[in-house]
């Protein structure tokens, strides 16, 4: 019988265990408060000027970008990348009462999971297009400055004054939505290259040209 290489393992006499359903589901709600924590708080410069509130869209992603690449090695089973964008979702819903936010978590997140799945998490370009969609999510948060105009100037006119709504309305006519749904795919992208330049070591486990076999490694 012929000796293992130095790079193989035996698995035969150590099998890898799955991680277990708990531990995924801290890991999960772990990085979802990291991931929402680091929107609100970049989120806050679009109170500094309006064009930063136009220019959201392109900026939250790309930091947002640091802890989900780095929850991406982490997920294991199908089901954590859903349980998050449906968590932020609710988050936004909750904290900024944009429903489109919830409805697009229902839609987008099993989506973005399910193309991670076929890539057993470990194709990178399916890895990127996953955090496009969950990052989509967010747009529910402006989207209904299009859908309900009138009645979010107004809410936003509680707390500036009337030049700022006066800008707000200037800079966000019917066709910037969908450049603001571009804005964010191009984040998204620039933040997925930055999570994986950041945590480089933990993406050693990602597939070559075809898909391998078996969910990312742990760290």
């Amino acid at each position: 019988m012929s000796s293992l290489e130095p790079d193989q393992t035996d698995t035969t006499t150590k099998p890898v265990r799955p991680p277990s359903l708990t531990r995924d589901i801290v890991t999960t709600g772990v990085f979802t408060a990291l991931y929402f924590v680091v929107m609100a708080i970049v989120g806050q410069l679009s109170a500094l000027i309006p064009i930063l509130q136009v220019l959201a869209p392109f900026y939250i992603p790309i930091l947002c970008g640091i802890p989900f690449m780095l929850f991406l090695t982490r997920v294991h089973r199908f089901g954590m990348i859903t349980a998050m964008g449906w968590i932020i979702g609710l988050l936004l819903m909750l904290t900024n009462a944009a429903i489109l936010a919830l409805i697009l978590g229902l839609v987008l997140a099993p989506l973005a999971d399910w193309i991670a799945h076929t890539g057993k998490y470990r194709r990178w370009s399916l890895l990127v297009v996953s955090y496009i969609l969950v990052g989509e999510i967010s747009i529910g948060m402006v989207g209904l400055l299009f859908f309900q105009r009138q009645a979010v100037l107004n809410r936003i006119g509680q707390h500036h004054d009337a030049a700022w709504v006066a800008q707000i309305a200037h800079l966000t006519p019917p066709w910037m939505l969908y450049v603001m749904i571009g804005e964010l795919a191009v984040g998204a992208i620039i933040g997925a290259f930055l999570g994986r330049g950041i945590f480089r070591k933990h993406y050693r486990y990602l597939a070559p040209t075809s898909a391998q076999p078996g969910g990312p490694a742990q760290p």
